[in-house]
């Protein structure tokens, strides 16, 4: 029987805790071409958390004046705690395109039962930018070379 191997483009990235063991396995194809705009709309979203979350904030509440911080703290809890629940919504939005990229419940087994704040995710992507410029940058190397237009024998 004749074989054939294609590189699928799916690589794994490790990541490691403090102590250097492996807690989670990330798969990412880099064949795939929608995943430089995906990586780029966490990235986008990211760096719009809270502007996004007071916009939602103010919509919900378009009358509700912003509580001074001189003013008692228990009339700060309710408002703080619904600009929380919206980050909250936010940030696990971010985690479902995470997930999307790099496999099924990656971010559970890297943060457990927790969502994240947006410093973790943050601490996360720029750990991993490199990663991914690397492994993109091998691809698109490789792509060059396959498809050089001066390589003799590509032509008929």
């Amino acid at each position: 029987m004749e074989e054939i191997r294609l590189d699928s483009g799916v690589k794994k990235i490790a990541i490691k805790d403090e102590d250097d063991e492996v807690i989670a396995v990330l798969r990412i194809n880099v064949a795939d071409a929608e995943v430089i705009e995906k990586f780029a709309k966490v990235i986008d979203d990211l760096n719009n958390i809270s502007a996004r979350c007071d916009a939602e904030a103010k919509k919900m509440h378009p009358a509700a004046e912003e509580v001074a911080e001189s003013d008692d703290v228990m009339a700060q809890i309710p408002k703080a705690v619904e600009i929380n629940q919206i980050r909250v919504k936010y940030i696990k939005e971010i985690m479902d395109t995470l997930d999307s990229l790099f496999g099924q419940d990656t971010m559970h087994s890297i943060y457990g039962d927790t969502v994240p704040d947006e410093m973790a995710l943050v601490d996360f992507i720029e750990g991993i930018v490199p990663v991914m410029n690397k492994l993109f940058g091998k691809r698109l190397e490789l792509s060059r070379k396959k498809y050089n237009t001066r390589r003799r024998g590509a032509r008929r």
